[in-house]
C-alpha cells in the first residue's frame, strides 16, 4: 500500500513539475529580451567606479564648483556675522562691567539672544542652499554618467557594464581583460567640453 502511494505521489510530482515547466516557458519566455530568448551571450565589460568618481574631469570640475561653493558661503557668513559678532563681544564685556545695572544686564542678554538666534538662522539658511546645490550637482553628475555610459556602450558594442567598487558591487571576480575603466574615462574626456570653452567655441563659429 505504502509503495502505491509513493509511486502514485512521484508520478504526480513529475506532471506538476511538468506543467509548470510549460507555463514558465510559454509565459516569461516572450517577456524576455530578444537575445536572451535567441541564446545569445552579451557583450560584458566592468568598470571600477571609484577610479571613474578619481579621474573623469566632468565630476571633478563639479567637485571643485562644490568646493568653490562652500568657500563663499563660508566667506558670506564671516562677513556678514563679524558685526553682530563684534556687537556681541562688547555686550559681553559691558555687563561683566562694574558700572552695568541689573536691567541692562537683562536687556545686553535679551539682545544677545537675538544675535545667537540671527547667527544660528543664517548658518542653517546656508546649510540648505549648500545641499541644494550638491544635490543638484549630483543629479546631474548621474545623469551625464547614464547618457556617457550608454553612448560607450552603444559606440563599444557592449550589452552590459558593470561597476566594480570599492566593496565589491555588481562583480564579484572580473578579469583584466574585461576593464574597459580607462578606455571609458579617456573616451568620456575627450567628449567633455568645460561650459567656458563650450561658449568659446559657439562664439567663433
Amino acid at each position: 500500500m505504502n509503495d502505491k502511494i509513493t509511486v502514485s505521489a512521484i508520478a504526480f510530482l513529475i506532471l506538476w513539475s511538468g506543467f509548470l515547466s510549460y507555463q514558465l516557458y510559454e509565459t516569461d519566455s516572450s517577456d524576455l529580451p530578444e537575445g536572451i530568448r535567441d541564446g545569445k551571450f552579451p557583450a560584458i565589460a566592468f568598470v571600477h567606479g571609484d577610479s571613474i568618481q578619481a579621474n573623469y574631469t566632468f565630476i571633478l570640475d563639479q567637485e571643485k564648483e562644490m568646493f568653490i561653493a562652500l568657500q563663499q558661503a563660508q566667506m558670506s557668513i564671516e562677513r556678514k556675522s563679524r558685526p553682530m559678532q563684534e556687537e556681541a563681544q562688547e555686550l559681553i564685556a559691558y555687563a561683566n562691567g562694574p558700572s552695568a545695572t541689573n536691567d541692562e544686564v537683562m536687556m545686553a542678554q535679551s539682545r544677545l539672544m537675538e544675535i545667537e538666534n540671527s547667527l544660528n538662522q543664517m548658518q542653517s539658511q546656508q546649510q540648505t542652499e549648500l545641499m541644494q546645490m550638491e544635490s543638484v550637482i549630483q543629479g546631474d553628475i548621474a545623469v551625464k554618467l547614464s547618457e556617457e555610459v550608454a553612448s560607450f556602450a552603444n559606440e563599444s558594442g557592449l550589452d552590459l557594464v558593470l561597476n566594480w567598487g570599492r566593496s565589491g558591487e555588481g562583480v564579484l571576480y572580473g578579469n583584466s581583460g574585461f576593464d574597459v575603466t580607462a578606455s571609458l574615462t579617456e573616451y568620456m574626456n575627450e567628449r567633455y567640453v568645460p561650459e567656458a570653452d563650450s561658449l568659446k567655441i559657439e562664439r567663433t563659429k
